[in-house]
C-alpha cells in the first residue's frame, strides 16, 4: 500500500501499538510530535516519518498533514493539569482547520465512551466535545467512542492493575457501582485499522465495548481473582477527588493530574448503548474481560516492554507496566566482546564483582525459605539458554552483546538481570537493567524495604564491571 497515514499521538499507548501494525500492513507512516527525542527506543522509529509539531501550535500542522491519506487523532491533553480541556478544544479545532486545507481523506478518532444525557465527569465530556469539533470540519471523521481499554500499559488498566495489587481491601466512592464495558486492546487496534479499509464506516459514530458489562467495582475484583489475591471493597458516600489522585499518583506510574481526570470518568455509566459498530465491522468480536485480563497479564516479561527507561540517562528508576525497573549505563574504551566476557564470567566460583558476600547470603536465606540457593554455575564456559547462575537462569542470550537471567529465588515476585553491550563509536555503552514483577501486597513491600540494599548493590556492580573490564585492557 502507497497510502501515507499521519498518527498524531505516537507517544501514547495507543499510538504506540497502533504504528507497528501499520507498518506490518504495508501503509507509509508519519508521525507527529512535539519533542522527537520522546522517541527514543521505540523499534519502530527507523520506519516512519517524523513530523515535529504541537496540536496547540497551528502553524506547525501543514507540514505534517502534507500528502497525507488519513489521520488518526489519538490525543488527550490530560496530563496538561486542570485546564485540559480547553488545550483538547483548542488542539481539536487546529486540527480540524488544518485537515480543511489538504487532500486528507479521513480522521479516525479513538474518544470515550459516554451518553451526552446522562452525568458524566469532564474527562468524558471532554472527549465528546473533540470528536463534535472534528466533525465540524470538511473531512470525514470516523469516531469510535471506547469504554476503558485493558491492555500492559494502558493507563485505565495500570490503575487497576496497581490499586488491586497492593490493597487487600479496596476502598472507593460509590462511583464505582456504575457500568462499564472494558475492551482489549487488540480490539480497540481492530476497530481502528478496519475503519481504513471500510469506506462506509465514514462519517459514523461507533460505541465499543468488550463483550461483558461490569462495574467498576467488579473490574477490580476480577482482576484480583485472576491472579490469585483475595480481596474486598468498601465503597463510601463521597471521598474527595483530589485524595484519590494523590494516592494514586504515589502508587501507581499514573501522575496524579492524569488519575484526577481518569477519576472524575467513573461519575458516569461507559457501556454500549448503540451496537453500530457490529453491523459496520462484523468480522470483530471483541474478548471477554477475563480474555482480555489474562491477554495483558502475558506481557507480564521483559521482552514485552518498550525501552523507555533508555533514554541517555547514566541511571534511572521507573515503575511501567506491572515493573520496578532501575537502568544504569556507563560508556567503557573497550569492545563489546571484551564487555560481556567480564559479565558473562560472573557467579560460580568467580562470584560477583560487587559485595559477593551479600550475594552469598542472599542465596543462604533463599535455601533457608526452601529455595535452592546458590547453585553454582551449570556451564564454567561459554554459557547458553537455561544455563544456571547461582540462583539465576539464563532466560536470553546474544553472545558478545547480550544477556538476561531469571531469578529463581522464593519471591513474592519474578525478577531478571539484563546486560547489554552496544558499539559506541571506539567503545562500548554497557547498560544493566534490574526488573521486578511484585505479587500483592507483599511484592511491593518486599521491593520497597530491599530497595535501599539493591540500589547499594546495582551501583556498585556496574562500576566493579567497569574497573574488571580496564584492569583486563591494562594487562
Amino acid at each position: 500500500m502507497e497510502k501515507l497515514i499521519l498518527v498524531t499521538g505516537a507517544t501514547g499507548y495507543i499510538g504506540n501499538c497502533l504504528i507497528p501494525r501499520l507498518l506490518e500492513k504495508g501503509y507509509r507512516v508519519r508521525v507527529l510530535v512535539r519533542d522527537p527525542k520522546r522517541l527514543r527506543g521505540h523499534p519502530w522509529l527507523s520506519q516512519v516519518e517524523v513530523a515535529q509539531g504541537d496540536l496547540l501550535d497551528a502553524q506547525t500542522l501543514a507540514p505534517a498533514l502534507d500528502n497525507v491519506d488519513a489521520a488518526f487523532y489519538l490525543v488527550h491533553n490530560m496530563s496538561n493539569g486542570r485546564h485540559y480541556e480547553a488545550c483538547e478544544t483548542e488542539s481539536a479545532h487546529n486540527f480540524a482547520s488544518a485537515a480543511n486545507t489538504t487532500n486528507l481523506q479521513q480522521i479516525i478518532y479513538l474518544g470515550g465512551l459516554a451518553h451526552p444525557e446522562e452525568k458524566t465527569g469532564s474527562h468524558l465530556r471532554s472527549r465528546l466535545k473533540t470528536g463534535e469539533i472534528l466533525r465540524s470540519g470538511r473531512v470525514p471523521v470516523t469516531e469510535f467512542r471506547s469504554s476503558f481499554i485493558i491492555g500492559s500499559g494502558s493507563i485505565s488498566f495500570e490503575m487497576i492493575r496497581y490499586l488491586t495489587e497492593q490493597f487487600p481491601l479496596l476502598i472507593g466512592p460509590r462511583d464505582l457501582k456504575n457500568l462499564s464495558q472494558p475492551i482489549a486492546v487488540q480490539d480497540v487496534l481492530a476497530y481502528l485499522l478496519a475503519a481504513l479499509e471500510t469506506p462506509a464506516c465514514r462519517g459514523g459514530i461507533y460505541e465499543i465495548g468488550g463483550r461483558d458489562v461490569l462495574s467498576y467495582a467488579e473490574t477490580m475484583l476480577s482482576y484480583a481473582r485472576l491472579r490469585g489475591l483475595r480481596r474486598g471493597m468498601l465503597l463510601l458516600p463521597w471521598i474527595p477527588v483530589d485524595l484519590m489522585a494523590f494516592l494514586v499518583g504515589r502508587l501507581t506510574p499514573i501522575p496524579p493530574r492524569i488519575a484526577r481526570a481518569l477519576i472524575s470518568g467513573i461519575r458516569g455509566n461507559s457501556n454500549v448503548h448503540v451496537a453500530a459498530a457490529d453491523k459496520v465491522f462484523p468480522d470483530i468480536h471483541p474478548k471477554t474481560y477475563q480474555l482480555a485480563i489474562l491477554s495483558a497479564l502475558e506481557q507480564l516479561s521483559p521482552t514485552r516492554l518498550e525501552p523507555v527507561w533508555r533514554n541517555g540517562a547514566s541511571s534511572s528508576r521507573i515503575m511501567t507496566q506491572g515493573f520496578f525497573i532501575e537502568n544504569r549505563e556507563i560508556r567503557l574504551e573497550a569492545r563489546p566482546e571484551a564487555v560481556y566476557r567480564v559479565v558473562s564470567g560472573m557467579g560460580g566460583k568467580n562470584g560477583w564483582l560487587y559485595l559477593n558476600g551479600l550475594w552469598q547470603l542472599r542465596g543462604f536465606l533463599d535455601r533457608l525459605a526452601g529455595g535452592s540457593g546458590m547453585r553454582g554455575r551449570s556451564s564454567e564456559g561459554n554459557l547458553s539458554e537455561d544455563d544456571i547462575m547461582d540462583y539465576y537462569r539464563v532466560e536470553a542470550i546474544e553472545p558478545g552483546r547480550m544477556l538476561r537471567l531469571k531469578a529463581e529465588l522464593k519471591a513474592p515476585g519474578q525478577g531478571w538481570m539484563e546486560w547489554r553491550a552496544a558499539p559506541d563509536g571506539a567503545g562500548t555503552l554497557l547498560s544493566q537493567t534490574a526488573f521486578f514483577a511484585p505479587r500483592g501486597l507483599m511484592g511491593f513491600l518486599y521491593w520497597y524495604l530491599l530497595w535501599p540494599v539493591h540500589a547499594l548493590v546495582f551501583a556498585g556492580l556496574i562500576r566493579a564491571i567497569a574497573r574488571r573490564v580496564r584492569e583486563l585492557k591494562d594487562m
